[in-house]
């Protein structure tokens, strides 16, 4: 019963350490917003790379 207890416990801690750190990251998002656009990442398109390996193993 006691190990429950503290893995009860514990798993409460985590939750509620998690949770604080998301709530301070947006309020610092809020008072620090970046004034830079978002760098997009190039899109992948898996069917091509897909095409292009089986190209390459046939040979």
């Amino acid at each position: 019963m006691e190990i429950s207890l503290v893995l009860i416990a514990a798993l409460l801690y985590l939750g509620l350490a998690l949770s604080f750190i998301l709530v301070v990251d947006n309020l610092v998002g809020l008072v620090f917003r970046d004034s830079r656009t978002p760098q997009r990442l190039p899109s992948f398109d898996i069917g091509r790379a897909f095409a292009a390996s089986q190209k390459f193993h046939r040979k």
